[in-house]
């Protein structure tokens, strides 16, 4: 650059920027800025080149002068003056000084000039860098910020609405601590009452206390009076003490003696009771007379003709059992698990069909509207009439293990049935219901009952011989049922294979007929017979008994001496298994030919 374009350039900037100086104690600071106050040119001196302004006013301080240049240079009352190598600013003269120049050195100005105008343009380019990357960054302050001012909207939503349900929980905790609050006072007022209430209570001890204390002090006085009471009457004890031990010794004698009585009374009741036993035995005696007078036949036989007079065949299989009603009406069971009933013309009035669910082995008359069954389904059933109608009243389900051949009525409407499974069963009734209270056994398969009421005794035949059971009495003590009699070759083998005869003899009949004396309990006869016995009957009132068996022949004995008085030959189609004596004094038989015939 040349020395004119320098010159310009200097004079160019002293004329569009403002000049100022400042100072501090070591030196003055010329400052050249443009109109917003943007420093162009800096530059300081000592202050020893303020000396001429400092000689023309020698009562400014350094500040004061400086100040007062200022003022000058603000109201343009300076002078710029310049040479090829200097810089001369003159201070026009004022009317109290004179005019002051300062000169400064134009190539140091103009070096420092482009120096800053240099670090000034890269400044700028600087800034304006630093400018598009602080706008990006404002837009993307401010685009967080509306993320952020979103966000904190949503957040103030979310807390005014928990702050409203936590004032409507806080407003219903609130009511409920009010009304738990009122409970409390009402608690403490009742407290308070019953404060009041123990205090006066407490008074009223404290006043009973005094007179319980008066009392006690006046029952004091009284004990002593009662100890020496006392004292006199334990004198009075030990002489009654004596007094009784003396008594003692008297009552000792008198209880050896009662003693001895007793012992007197215990044998006389000893001699009572065999007494007695032989007052019952003279007592059955007389019942088994009385009985076999009362089983007695009326007629006495020498010759029979019985006749067949009616046949029916109700059944598809064997009739097993027969028995009759005290009406005369009969009733028959089957193999085919029938139960029918008939008048006394054997008209059928009620057919039961399936009524167990296997064949019907026995059944028994208790009286005009009851009967039992039993059955190789191994159940007992009890039959009750209803409107003229047989219906099942009570069942025993599993009574046995075994086909069960036979169940008789006992004393008080109680039970006993025998089985294939060697057992004898007692049945009570309980409570609508029948319960097994005493088991008796054989060794095999036992096939018939009979029970002799005026004895008391049951008698049970089987495979294994007969046994004799004492059932002492009409109450059975159960404990002490005993086998009081074994006739171990006395074999029975059908349900109507027993029978009795009169008051002293039974019959048993298999491979012959035995009878047996129950009053001497022996066998008094055995009688020989062509085949196997199934059924005995005993015809009272003409004397004689009736068999059957494994033949098709019926048998006709007479009952005082056993001669057998008539054979009806090819009596059934095949093995009869037993009789009935009807009401009009006619004979039933029935037998595996299905059939039932009439005789007379």
């Amino acid at each position: 650059m040349s020395d004119d374009e320098s010159n310009q350039s200097i004079q160019k900037i002293f004329n569009q920027y403002q000049i100022k100086l400042t100072s501090n104690m070591d030196y003055i600071n010329i400052l050249i800025q443009n109109n917003n106050n943007f420093n162009i040119y800096e530059s300081k001196f000592n202050l020893e080149y303020l000396h001429q302004f400092k000689l023309l006013m020698p009562n400014l301080t350094i500040n004061e002068m400086i100040d007062f240049i200022n003022n000058l240079i603000e109201k343009k009352d300076i002078k710029i003056e310049e040479n090829e190598n200097n810089l001369k600013l003159i201070l026009i003269s004022h009317h109290a000084y004179p005019n002051v120049e300062l000169n400064l050195n134009k190539k140091n100005i103009i070096e420092k000039l482009i120096n800053e105008i240099e670090g000034i343009k890269n400044e700028n380019k600087i800034l304006k860098n630093n400018y598009k990357i602080i706008k990006n960054k404002i837009e993307l302050i401010e685009e967080e910020n509306k993320k952020l001012n979103m966000r904190i909207k949503l957040i103030e939503k979310e807390k005014n609405d928990k702050l409203n349900k936590n004032n409507e929980l806080g407003k219903e905790k609130i009511e409920k601590n009010i009304e738990e609050y009122k409970k409390l006072n009402m608690r403490i007022e009742l407290i308070e009452k019953e404060k009041e209430e123990l205090k006066n209570k407490i008074e009223l001890i404290g006043k009973n206390n005094e007179e319980y204390l008066n009392k006690i002090e006046k029952a004091k006085i009284n004990n002593k009076e009662y100890l020496n009471k006392i004292e006199k009457e334990k004198i009075n004890n030990e002489e009654f003490l004596n007094k009784i031990e003396k008594e003692k010794i008297n009552n000792e004698e008198l209880n050896k003696k009662i003693e001895l009585i007793e012992k007197n009374n215990e044998e006389l009741n000893k001699k009572i009771e065999k007494e007695k036993e032989i007052i019952n035995e003279i007592k059955n005696k007389i019942k088994i007379l009385e009985g076999y007078h009362k089983y007695k036949y009326k007629i006495q036989l020498t010759k029979c003709n019985l006749q067949n007079i009616h046949t029916i065949q109700p059944c598809k299989n064997s009739i097993n059992s027969i028995s009759t009603f005290p009406s005369g009406n009969i009733i028959s069971v089957s193999v085919d698990q029938s139960i029918k009933i008939y008048d006394i013309h054997l008209n059928i009035l009620q057919n039961i069909q399936k009524a167990h669910n296997d064949y019907i082995t026995y059944v028994e008359i208790k009286d005009e509207n009851n009967f039992i069954t039993c059955s190789n389904d191994k159940s007992i059933k009890l039959w009750i009439k209803n409107k003229n109608i047989f219906t099942i009243n009570k069942i025993i389900n599993n009574a046995h293990e075994d086909i069960i051949m036979k169940v008789i009525y006992y004393s008080n409407n109680n039970l006993i049935s025998c089985s294939h499974d060697n057992k004898i069963k007692i049945w009570k009734e309980n409570n609508n219901n029948y319960e097994n209270i005493k088991i008796l056994t054989h060794s095999n398969y036992v096939f018939s009952i009979l029970y002799l009421e005026d004895k008391n005794i049951l008698i049970s035949c089987g495979v294994d011989g007969t046994k004799f059971w004492n059932l002492n009495n009409n109450e059975i003590n159960y404990n002490n049922i005993n086998c009081i009699q074994y006739f171990k070759d006395v074999k029975c083998g059908s349900s109507n294979g027993l029978c009795r005869l009169d008051g002293d003899r039974i019959i048993v009949g298999y491979d012959s007929l035995i009878i047996i004396s129950i009053l001497k309990n022996i066998v008094i006869k055995q009688i020989n017979i062509p085949f196997r016995c199934w059924g005995i009957k005993l015809i009272d009132d003409k004397g004689i008994f009736l068999i059957g068996g494994v033949s098709k022949d019926i048998r006709i004995y007479r009952n005082d001496n056993y001669e057998c008085i008539q054979i009806i030959q090819n009596a059934h189609d095949n093995y009869i298994n037993g009789f009935i004596e009807l009401k009009n004094g006619s004979i039933l038989s029935y037998s595996w030919d299905n059939k039932i015939k009439i005789w007379k």
